[in-house]
């Protein structure tokens, strides 16, 4: 209605604008937004200090406008503005502590009395709910024109448990409600899952069992949307990745669309996710005004995303030059900072210098600060890993980014043939808890070196459109966490033989509730029938001999047999096919 209700910097997070006060009841009202994407080198992300071409422009593209969802709150003076929850399971006993915090805000000039009713579901069946545990309801006094944290705990029995991980994504809904004469009005709800995660003894343990696994990185850039990523191209893009086996991952250079999380919390993905320094200078981090504007968005996204299961750790940044005085300074300033809003996940940093040898103490440069030692690096690969873990022995090392940029190889073929060494390597070296392809798919960019005649970096193992290239089915079959090896079939398809074996290296974790599905082809690749086998529990370096009859009639005259390693969560990790006598 012409007057400036409120502001915000930053694109990628979320906030909210209290425009009551502007309102005109009964008439008709105006809500105009206006949007400016210019970047310097006092935006985030923005330029950098510096009189290069790459250093005006980052490295991929915003198509201008609103990138996130708009919603128009419609509240009761005193609601539930946010709701966290921190689920620990306790390994030994089988139980879990879950805490709850309801950010209530109180809207009105006066202190009011509220009770606020905590309940918990899995599915459609109540867990524990404030109508039979006076725990879980709580009594508050909330200041005016304020939001006050309201807070609850309760462990849950063994039987009330259902720990989530990769192949098991359990996951609960948690509701707070403002109570008025025992009903409940004003509600707030999230979703979280039991789980945990730790590094230690450089291992990364996901419910204290150690993991190593493949990941993608992705750009959100779609030919037809942009930089935004409606429902149907998470869908499409997160299931392309499961197929491949990318299941751990720094996802990108920014908080993602809440859309991607929610994908990854249902079908098992794990995410670092990283706030908004880029590669910036030396000045620009030791400047207040910028340090500032970083920890407003960081928080933003913290307390956005804190209760998915799918996060397991934030990064602080992207190859910003870690070994320098105002390098170190800010890892270990906002490594600190960001443990103070959550001391439940890991932190950590995407280094390219960890590996440099101008320095030569380890105390020089800032993975000495993180939890999860995190590397991007594109050649040199044995010498860089190996000088990494001899200068902090004690923690695991995920390689966030390394790739081969498909315009500059001979070809497909070369391109796969290097992944394969590269994967190679990361076997050998039991501390690489995991690799993350650069990049998932193509995408747009202003960034002068490296980018093609029609705006694409060609980085990606998918092209822009999601046409996979040769080097997905690789990446698939090398970021499977099992094989299947020597698959033989009687004559006719009478019998079905083979082992599957779980790695023992890379990628390495416990399977729980695999399948083997047996599908018997005819000459036109009809299924004429099917056969499933349930697998044991495999640990690293299990195998399981499978000995399955026939699933077809003699009459269906069946072809080929084709046999597919099947996870919990229906996601094919490995298959294999041959031809009947």
């Amino acid at each position: 209605n012409g007057q400036l209700a409120g502001e915000h910097v930053g694109g990628y997070t979320p906030f909210e604008i209290e425009a009551t006060a502007w309102l005109r009841p009964g008439a008709e009202n105006t809500l105009a937004v206006l949007v400016d994407n210019a970047w310097s080198t006092e935006t985030l992300p923005g330029a950098r200090i510096g009189s290069k071409p790459q250093e005006q422009v980052y490295p991929w593209r915003e198509y201008g406008g609103i990138l996130g969802s708009v919603r128009l709150l419609l509240t009761a003076p005193i609601f539930v503005a946010n709701l966290r929850v921190i689920a620990e399971p306790n390994l030994a006993d089988g139980t879990a502590a879950v805490a709850l915090t309801a950010f209530v805000r109180n809207a009105t000039a006066a202190p009011a009395r509220v009770r606020v009713g905590f309940t918990l579901e899995r599915g459609a069946q109540p867990v524990e709910a404030w109508t039979g545990n006076r725990a879980l309801a709580v009594e508050a006094v909330l200041p005016p024109r304020a939001v006050t944290p309201v807070m609850a705990q309760v462990r849950l029995r063994p039987d009330q448990v259902r720990r989530w991980g990769v192949d098991h994504p359990q996951l609960y809904t948690a509701r707070a409600a403002v109570l008025e004469g025992g009903r409940e009005t004003e509600t707030g709800t999230t979703t979280f899952g039991i789980r945990k995660i730790e590094a230690r003894a450089g291992k990364l343990l996901l419910n204290g069992e150690p993991i190593r696994m493949g990941g993608g990185n992705r750009h959100s850039d779609h030919p037809q949307f942009g930089s935004i990523d409606p429902a149907e191209v998470v869908e499409t893009d997160l299931r392309q990745m499961k197929r491949a086996n990318m299941d751990l991952m720094r996802i990108t250079h920014y908080p993602v669309e809440p859309r991607i999380l929610d994908w990854a919390d249902r079908h098992g993905l794990l995410i670092i996710e990283e706030g908004l320094n880029w590669q910036l200078t030396e000045p620009q981090m030791d400047s207040p005004a910028l340090r500032a504007n970083f920890q407003t968005q960081m928080r933003e996204m913290i307390e956005r995303d804190w209760n998915h299961p799918s996060i397991i750790g934030w990064s602080v940044g992207n190859e910003y030059s870690s070994s320098s005085p105002a390098g170190l300074r800010w890892t270990k300033d906002m490594i600190d900072w960001a443990r103070t809003l959550d001391d439940t996940r890991l932190l950590t940093f995407a280094s390219h210098e960890a590996f440099s040898e101008k320095f030569p103490h380890a105390d020089e440069e800032g993975s000495r600060y993180v939890d999860l030692i995190c590397i991007n690096m594109y050649d040199h690969f044995a010498r860089r890993l190996d000088l990494v873990h001899a200068r902090w022995p004690d923690k695991p090392v995920l390689v966030t980014e390394y790739g081969f940029r498909a315009d500059l190889m001979p070809g497909e073929e070369a391109r796969r043939e290097a992944h394969r060494r590269t994967i190679e390597l990361f076997r050998a070296r039991p501390y690489v808890v995991g690799a993350s392809v650069w990049t998932y798919n193509d995408y747009r960019s202003r960034f002068p070196p490296g980018t093609d005649a029609r705006g694409y970096r060609q980085w990606g193992v998918v092209d822009a459109d999601r046409r996979e290239k040769p080097t997905y089915a690789l990446l698939a079959d090398e970021y499977s966490p099992a094989v299947i090896r020597e698959a033989r079939a009687e004559a006719g398809g009478a019998r079905v033989t083979a082992t599957i074996q779980a790695r023992a290296d890379f990628p390495s974790y416990t399977l729980r509730d695999y399948a083997v599905r047996v599908d018997f082809l005819d000459s036109a690749g009809g299924v004429v029938g099917t056969v499933r086998s349930t697998l044991p529990v495999l640990r690293p370096g299990d195998s399981y001999a499978l000995d399955v009859p026939g699933g077809a009639s003699a009459e269906a005259k069946p072809a080929r047999v084709r046999l597919e390693l099947v996870r919990p969560t229906g996601f094919v990790t490995t298959a294999a096919e041959l031809a009947l006598r």
